[in-house]
């Protein structure tokens, strides 16, 4: 009787274990890699926060926006070449990841927009960025402060 009653409880165990990874999947199966940002110098009102995203899941999802307690203002941007002249456009409509894609935010591409900071980025600290999908849902993630010029 005993060893029934284990039995049953690995049994129990296994199905819920699989229906939490089924559930995870379901949401997007978003992963997170290598999030960074860098130092700012005294005074700096901007920064910017970078990341790749891998989508293990079987649809496409996409990034919608962002929010940082560190900063006023968070918007999804990218940089752009206009006839020579790089310069910074906001991207409301966010980016998909594609089902078992990636989507790369890096300096000079597209990245997170850290506007009206709070107070410095300072190296050796870290902040907190919560991302918003489409399918997956809200992800609080901790992105680690590089000194400046750092990757």
């Amino acid at each position: 009787m005993r060893n029934l009653r284990t039995v049953i409880a690995v049994g129990v165990l296994c199905a819920t274990l699989l229906l939490a990874a089924a559930c995870a999947s379901a949401a997007g199966g978003i992963m997170v890699k290598d999030p960074f940002t860098r130092a700012t110098p005294a005074g700096a009102n901007t920064g910017g926060a970078f990341v790749t995203l891998g989508n293990t899941g079987k649809e496409a999802d996409r990034l919608i926006s962002a929010s940082c307690p560190a900063a006023a203002k968070t918007e999804l941007h990218e940089t752009v070449d206009d006839n020579g002249v790089m310069k910074m456009e906001p991207r409301p409509e966010g980016w998909q990841i594609p089902a078992g894609g990636t989507l790369e935010l890096k300096p000079g591409g597209k990245h997170i927009m850290l506007i009206g900071l709070t107070a410095p980025l300072e190296a050796g600290k870290k902040i907190q960025v919560t991302l918003n999908f489409e399918k997956a849902g809200a992800k609080t993630i901790e992105v680690p402060v590089q000194a400046l010029g750092g990757m």
